[in-house]
């Protein structure tokens, strides 16, 4: 015996935003962090397409001298030495190395005989976190750009093998 077939009904949601009149620090808070967010890929792809500075030299000192005019240098340290492990990439105070990117990270947290996080020598950008924080933003810590060293890094690797 066949059943009669049964009517379905799809409901619908509709959802509304509510956005209150009375915090425009919120909006201003939320539009300063979106055209952080949307123009940091932009700022960092610049580096890829314009050669910027000068180029590391065959022994792999790094210093403010080799970035560009618009390019900040962002470490603590006043120059460091590239030191290239497979794809990992490190920066050295002659001392200790610390990773550029993720394979050297990966290194780090295997092997730290010698090496120290990044941030031990990665510079806080005071300036565009009080502007977060004035703006209402909740953030804990803003660093400056370190796509520049990391590029000329992972360049000057590459020129390796």
């Amino acid at each position: 015996m066949r059943r009669a077939p049964v009517e379905r009904r799809v409901r619908r949601y509709e959802v509304k935003a509510n956005r209150g009149a009375g915090c425009v620090a919120c909006s201003r808070a939320r539009a300063l962090v979106w055209l952080v967010l949307l123009l940091a890929p932009v700022v960092t792809a610049a580096g890829e397409f314009e050669d910027r500075g000068t180029p590391v030299g065959a022994d792999g000192v790094i210093t403010r001298a080799n970035l560009g005019p618009g390019e900040v240098w962002p470490l603590r340290i006043d120059q460091g030495r590239l030191v290239c492990n497979g794809k990992a990439v490190f920066i050295s105070d002659g001392q200790t190395a610390y990773p550029l990117n993720g394979p050297a990270q990966a290194l780090t947290r295997r092997d730290p005989k010698g090496r120290h996080p990044l941030t031990d020598i990665w510079l806080v950008d005071e300036k565009t976190l009080a502007d977060l924080k004035a703006a209402g933003v909740k953030v804990k810590m803003v660093r400056v750009d370190i796509s520049p060293v990391l590029t000329r890094g992972v360049k000057w690797c590459q020129s390796r093998h």
